[in-house]
């Protein structure tokens, strides 16, 4: 008996994908706020959040305008305006934080006016500063780390909410709301808003693959396997493919897709609460938890291609290939049959008879319980066992892997 079997997400259409590629990235850009202290960061042409902070205690001490970092600092020193001694980057009475961000505005070289961090954060979200735009300690480190110098920045000064260029700033799934990334929630792309993938699939009970080499992405459950690339429209769910709007792309290494693509592809209804800025996900809950998920492969049986309806596709947990008991033990000249009595698969082949609890006990071959879990699972009225028993039991011969995804059985 030879059985391998090595679960690999196969590269999807190539020939397509290798005309796509991921969008021309932008540069980083800035838009502040005065009006409502509020500062909307922008990457990649995505406006990726929008943070609060502090502005000028009077309205011409933080100048409107468009303007450009010139420097950058890691724990800035402060001099107090009034004199004083310089007090060091990092001491707690420092009011500049763990960062500075320098703007030539009014033709000054980065020092005079500057984004930073704070030693006071109840000031952040009112009218504080000398000049400067105070920013949360956690918010201004993150910031540092995406704006090079050159980042143009924006001052303006209006009672526009820009949270209000999101369309939608929460974000659940069946009521509760899936675990983002700081700052890498939904993204907004003019009338579009993405989603990181990986966190709404997952909490859609989805179990995801990465392919560095192929650059896909597969996210399966129990009822789909959805194939998709950042910078390709084409959309390849259960082997049918669909050609979208709009391409995901890699944002910060995280796959983001147009929100519609969970409806039309990932299976999920999609309720849009503009006024509220809430997308709503539902769909039904996987009663498998996300344990098996689709595999869909190319079956032949002693040479002979055997083709399963979509809804008997093979499952996988990832180790196990679960086979669809019927059709394939039918294929392989085995009889199989349902004991209401014991509710158990029964299969005969070869002078050797199974009998499959479907409540997971151990099966017995001939009469004799073996050590060789089944895996049974039933579903829709359908019983998959796992390939691995089906060989060990029966001297199947089976071999399947690589990115073509065949599986060849044997069974002489």
């Amino acid at each position: 008996m030879l059985i391998r079997f090595v679960f690999i997400m196969p590269v999807l259409c190539l020939a397509l994908l290798s005309a796509c590629r991921q969008p021309a990235e932008a540069a980083p850009r800035i838009v502040i706020n005065k009006g409502t202290n509020q500062l909307a960061f922008f990457e990649d042409g995505f406006l990726m959040d929008v943070f609060p902070v502090a502005t000028g205690r009077q309205p011409h001490f933080t100048p409107e305008g468009v303007w450009q970092v010139v420097v950058k600092l890691v724990y800035p020193s402060w001099r107090p305006p009034g004199g004083g001694p310089v007090v060091p980057g990092g001491a707690p009475e420092n009011p500049l934080g763990p960062r500075w961000l320098g703007l030539d505005a009014l033709g000054t070289n980065g020092s005079s006016y500057g984004l930073h961090g704070n030693n006071d954060p109840p000031s952040i979200g009112t009218y504080a500063t000398s000049g400067c735009v105070r920013m949360h300690n956690q918010d201004i480190l993150w910031l540092y780390d995406r704006v090079p110098v050159g980042t143009e920045v924006e001052i303006i000064n209006s009672g526009e909410d820009l949270t209000g260029w999101k369309k939608f700033s929460r974000i659940t799934v069946n009521g509760a709301e899936p675990e983002f990334l700081p700052h890498l929630g939904p993204v907004q792309a003019g009338e579009t808003t993405y989603l990181p993938v990986r966190p709404v699939a997952a909490a859609l009970g989805y179990r995801l693959w990465w392919d560095e080499s192929a650059g896909t992405l597969l996210a399966a459950n129990i009822e789909r396997e959805v194939f998709l690339a950042p910078g390709s429209r084409l959309v390849t769910v259960n082997n049918c493919s669909f050609t979208a709007e709009e391409a995901p792309f890699l944002l910060e290494n995280t796959t983001c897709v147009p929100d519609y693509y969970f409806e039309r592809f990932f299976g999920a209804k999609i309720y849009r609460d503009e006024e509220n800025n809430t997308l709503k996900l539902e769909a039904p809950v996987d009663k498998a938890a996300g344990r098996l998920v689709k595999y869909h492969l190319e079956l032949k049986v002693n040479g002979k291609t055997v083709i399963l309806p979509e809804e008997l596709t093979p499952l996988t947990d990832g180790e196990n290939l679960l086979l669809p008991a019927r059709p394939f033990c039918s294929a392989a000249g085995a009889s199989v049959s349902w004991n209401g009595q014991t509710r158990s698969v029964e299969i005969e082949m070869k002078g050797r008879h199974a009998s499959i609890p479907v409540n997971g006990s151990p099966a017995l071959v001939n009469g004799t319980a073996v050590a060789t879990a089944s895996n049974i699972f039933t579903r829709n009225g359908s019983s998959y066992v796992s390939l691995r028993f089906l060989a060990d039991v029966f001297g199947f011969q089976a071999e399947t892997g690589g990115k073509a995804r065949t599986l060849s059985v044997y069974t002489f």
